[in-house]
Formats: C-alpha cells, sequence, structure tokens
C-alpha cells in the first residue's frame, strides 16, 4: 500500500482551519488501534461512539447512529466495509467506505475502493481516490 506524504506543522494548522468535519467530533473518540499496532478483524456499535485509528487495521467496521471514524495520519486500513455516519481520512483505506453525513479526505489521504456519501463531501487538494464515488442522487435528475 502507498504511503503517505509528510505534512508541515504550518500546513497542518492551515488544513486544521479549513475542515468540514468540526474537530470537537473526535475530541473524545476511543483510540482502537494505536501506531505500530496491527489489528484483524470486525467492529460494531449500534449507536454513537467515535473512534480513531492511527496504526493497521484489517476486517470490517460498521458503526450505528452517530458513529464517527478518524482514521489517522499514517493509518493504513484494509476494510471489507466501513460504515458510519462521519468519516475523516487521513491515512491510507483500501475498500468500501460509506459516509452517511459527512465525508472528508485530508491532503493526505489515499483510497483506493469504492466511496459512497449520503450528505457531504469534502475533499482537500492532494487527497487520492483511485475508485468509484458515489453521491447523494441530484435533484431533478
Amino acid at each position: 500500500m502507498t504511503t503517505n506524504p509528510q505534512i508541515s506543522s504550518p500546513a497542518a494548522a492551515a488544513i486544521a482551519g479549513m475542515r468540514m468535519i468540526d474537530e470537537a467530533t473526535f475530541k473524545a473518540a476511543t483510540t482502537v488501534v494505536p501506531k505500530g499496532a496491527k489489528l484483524e478483524g470486525a467492529m460494531s456499535a449500534s449507536s454513537d461512539l467515535a473512534l480513531r485509528i492511527d496504526g493497521e487495521f484489517k476486517g470490517k467496521l460498521i458503526l450505528g447512529t452517530g458513529g464517527a471514524i478518524h482514521i489517522g495520519p499514517g493509518a493504513v486500513v484494509d476494510c471489507e466495509a466501513m460504515e458510519a455516519d462521519i468519516i475523516y481520512v487521513q491515512g491510507t483505506i483500501k475498500g468500501s467506505v460509506h459516509a452517511r453525513k459527512s465525508l472528508e479526505l485530508a491532503p493526505t489521504s489515499r483510497i483506493k475502493g469504492d466511496v459512497r456519501y449520503d450528505d457531504r463531501l469534502d475533499v482537500h487538494s492532494g487527497a487520492r481516490v483511485s475508485g468509484s464515488i458515489k453521491g447523494p442522487e441530484v435533484d431533478g435528475e
């Protein structure tokens, strides 16, 4: 899997100011896979859970109503399926991603697979997607 470019501190601060997803969403996030760790399996939650992945994860990750996922810089995720209300990607994902409310792709994000968002999408300059992107139906079409 491709590694992500490094972003300088001043650039990171500027990017934080442009974010669509409020940083407070992940303030109390549980780090499920810390940097340097690997986890394989499936995880689900029925409601209101925010989590962060900074290491490597392989499997399935489905969060219910209010669920939020932050894929940190340097994280590598190989997922059969990833679904949550809010997804913020700074790392690398291979697989299927579905954001029910907001999907934000930081400049360091790399996605190889199918991406679906039901409401809002924000793609920062430098983000890369290799695969399909499907959004909500356009009114009148």
